[in-house]
């Protein structure tokens, strides 16, 4: 009679043999949320809120958010995790049907939505413990939380999808879902509040990263480097007066365009805007133009 397979033993001892092999590559769920906040902070620790949104569309202006999710994490001085919460999640009825590639991509339905509403005194209440939100695209969820909660206007925001610099680190996708899968690790996402859990998780792993003062190389969470670029803020390029011929050039050094505007930008750090200029200049385009962000102008701006 064939032996029952054992989750607890033969799997893991599949998963660590196939692991070691170059031919082949393991994917480990995320575990389940749990709970593990500390009541109190030590000197210099910060409170982050890691959020993540569903609306009806993508226009702040006019869609609603139908679902929301969050999760409080404490942080000592050095940004390292010292507790956190679970995530926690509230819908919201938008009082009109559901587009079906709304419904196709989150999952949620008419009736999921029906008569519900954002339990805004506990969002707001676990918004104003904290120092900064973070978010996956944070330029899209701050659109809609700011209409949605006008006080958090002045709120500071951190981008894990744009402000960590995940080309640097060998990762070709911003995807929540590949960077997992790129470290090992998968979830059954799509709704907020699977989101966040995923974010968090992700946040946690170890990358090394080169320290431009000494050259070392040296191990930091992706969190950390995250809480140093908002911290340290950025500026915002700006290609005014750029000929149409220079897109390519443009696109190739990292800049989007921004129809509204009709201009290409990106933000680099503040030292990187002395290598935009020189890099125009060689190029023989119009002086770039800079302007300062920090993180709570940066993801409005």
């Amino acid at each position: 009679m064939t032996r029952p397979f054992s989750r607890t033993a033969d799997v893991t001892a599949a998963a660590a043999l196939l692991r070691d092999h170059p031919d082949y590559r393991v994917l480990e769920r995320l575990p389940k949320p749990f709970d593990n906040l500390p009541d109190d902070l030590p000197e210099g620790g910060r409170r982050i809120a890691i959020l993540d949104v569903e609306t009806e569309g993508l226009d702040p202006t006019t869609d609603a958010i139908i679902e929301l999710a969050m999760m409080h994490v404490a942080v000592d001085q050095n940004g390292c995790v010292i507790g956190h919460s679970k995530p926690k999640s509230w819908r919201q009825d938008p009082c009109r049907p559901l587009k079906p590639e709304i419904v196709e991509l989150t999952g949620l339905t008419d009736d999921d939505l029906a008569g519900q509403v954002l339990d805004e005194k506990i969002i707001l209440r676990t918004l104003e413990r904290c120092h900064i939100v973070v978010a996956h695209n944070a330029r899209f969820d701050v659109a809609f939380v700011d209409r949605q909660f006008p006080t958090t206007a002045t709120m500071p925001w951190a981008c894990s999808c744009f402000e960590i610099p995940w080309a640097t680190f060998g990762h070709s996708c911003r995807k929540l879902e590949h960077l997992l899968v790129d470290h090992g690790a998968f979830f059954d996402g799509h709704r907020a509040e699977i989101d966040v859990w995923a974010l968090f998780q992700l946040l946690q792993l170890p990358t090394r990263l080169v320290d431009g003062v000494d050259n070392e190389t040296k191990e930091r969470t992706y969190l950390q480097c995250l809480l140093q670029s908002s911290d340290d803020g950025a500026v915002r390029v700006r290609a005014k007066g750029a000929p149409y011929e220079a897109k390519d050039l443009l696109k190739a050094r990292g800049y989007s365009w921004d129809p509204n505007r009709k201009v290409w930008w990106k933000d680099v750090p503040m030292d990187d805007f002395f290598t935009e200029k020189a890099a125009f200049a060689q190029a023989e385009l119009p002086e770039p133009i800079g302007s300062q962000l920090d993180a709570v102008n940066r993801h409005r701006f």
